[in-house]
């Protein structure tokens, strides 16, 4: 499976995959990995993988390449782990996705606004991969969605402790994600949104009017509709902080990764409108350390004052 070069003295791992199957590795701490792809097609959180080139990811860096068809693929450096599995729930975000382009065709059609999606779990059960999945499927279909970070631990369009809102018009970069170039940012000032829930509830409640205001002179944008991150924070102040962003954001759809229990809250306090969809988290998604965590805010913030 694996052979070591004599001159670079680094592990290549070569991999075939099956239709449907996905390829998932974790990089080791101070060691980088280049992915490439040999033969056939494949995509790494729906942004489709360019064939011979070489992708780099960092220390830390956990990533799952899928392929619905089949295709072969090369791992130069030391991996954690790297393996191929068949257990993925990607046909179930597929459907998802389908399901709201008919939507967003009605939408157009008749005239009316696009979905807006929440994305709702605990911690670690890759919600904001599945966020990137919806995003890129729909912006590969020439649509225009926003995406909506309200998790303040991660503040992936910026950094930690902020929220926002980005206009997506290009599948995200293999290693780089979404471009960040005009993003709408909001200082909350925590990782933890229990610091100042109100506070919190009230730039959510911000973020929700400027989208508004934006599909109002955008057409596109709004036919296209959001996809809105969260925190794991799901009990007590957190859960109502959920069903306020619901609110707020008049979403039409709530997909919930993996706990039954907050389905069925969520089912039983929103509008009957609203729809609830209960789907599984990928076996790939590993639990973070808060080690781990701290040491991922720490590298976004130099990054973004510093550069690297």
């Amino acid at each position: 499976m694996a052979e070591e070069t004599a001159d670079e003295k680094k592990l290549v791992a070569k991999f075939e995959l099956d239709r449907e199957t996905e390829l998932r590795f974790e990089v080791e701490a101070s060691q980088t990995v280049q992915l490439e792809l040999m033969t056939g097609m494949a995509e790494i959180f729906g942004t489709e993988l360019t064939r011979n080139k070489k992708f780099t990811f960092d220390a830390g860096a956990k990533v799952a390449v899928f392929t619905w068809h089949s295709c072969s693929v090369q791992l130069t450096g030391r991996t954690e782990v790297a393996y191929v599995s068949k257990d993925t729930p990607m046909l179930l975000y597929l459907n998802t996705h389908t399901a709201l382009e008919q939507m967003r065709w009605q939408a157009e059609r008749e005239d009316e606004r696009g979905p807006r999606v929440m994305v709702v779990g605990p911690t670690d059960v890759g919600k904001s991969t599945v966020c990137r999945l919806l995003l890129n499927y729909a912006v590969r279909l020439g649509r225009r969605p926003t995406f909506v970070e309200l998790d303040v631990g991660q503040g992936s369009i910026s950094i930690p402790g902020t929220m926002g809102a980005l206009y997506i018009e290009r599948p995200a970069d293999v290693e780089e994600g979404f471009s960040v170039q005009a993003p709408l940012v909001y200082h909350f000032g925590s990782t933890t949104p229990g610091t100042n829930i109100k506070l919190y509830n009230k730039i959510t409640s911000r973020l929700a009017d400027v989208f508004n205001q934006h599909c109002e002179v955008n057409h596109r944008a709004s036919i296209s509709g959001c996809i809105i991150n969260t925190c794991g924070w799901v009990k007590g102040s957190g859960y109502q902080a959920l069903v306020h962003a619901a609110s707020a954001f008049e979403v039409d759809v709530v997909v919930v990764l993996d706990q039954e229990r907050l389905y069925n809250e969520l089912k039983r306090d929103l509008p009957h409108f609203v729809r609830t969809v209960l789907l599984p988290k990928s076996g790939g998604v590993v639990e973070r350390s808060k080690d781990f965590r701290r040491e991922f805010r720490d590298d976004r913030i130099r990054e973004y004052f510093y550069g690297f």
